[in-house]
Parts: C-alpha cells; sequence; structure tokens
C-alpha cells in the first residue's frame, strides 16, 4: 500500500529560499518542513470550521439548550475533537 504520494509545483523562489534556511536551520529536509506547514495549515482550517460553527449557533436563538447541552460534554470533549482533526 503506497503511503505517500509525489506531485510537482511550483513556489517563488523567495519562499522556497525561506523554507530551505528552515530545514538547514532544524536539521529537516525541504519535504519535511512543508509537510509540516501544510499538516498545521489543515489544523488551523478545521478549527477555524469549528469556531465559526460554534459563533453561528450562538447567534441562533433557537440553538440555546443544544449550546447549554454542549457546553455541559465539557471542554476536555471539545479538545479531543480539535487533537484529532
Amino acid at each position: 500500500m503506497k503511503t505517500t504520494t509525489t506531485f510537482t509545483s511550483t513556489i517563488s523562489p523567495e519562499l522556497i529560499a525561506w523554507v530551505d534556511r528552515i530545514a538547514l536551520a532544524k536539521k529537516r529536509t525541504r519535504r519535511a518542513v512543508l509537510e509540516e506547514a501544510v499538516k498545521r495549515y489543515q489544523q488551523d482550517v478545521a478549527r477555524t470550521s469549528l469556531k465559526e460553527g460554534f459563533e453561528r449557533a450562538a447567534r441562533d436563538p433557537d440553538m440555546l439548550g443544544d449550546m447549554v447541552e454542549l457546553a455541559e460534554w465539557g471542554m476536555d470533549d471539545y479538545a479531543r475533537v480539535v487533537e484529532r482533526t
């Protein structure tokens, strides 16, 4: 089973130079630096989506009871969901 995929893309010389400096400073490969950046971006998108959903629900008067129930579940459950995404 294949665990990686190869792709080709273009990137500005300034940005790839920055990636190369970070890779050298952290003794990592260019691929590792880019992969970490994409993973962090993926996590940020998931967190933003969850935050926006909660903000929409907070503005909806019909959701008040549901929001109280969500709060009762506790922040530990919320943190586990965010951590998994």
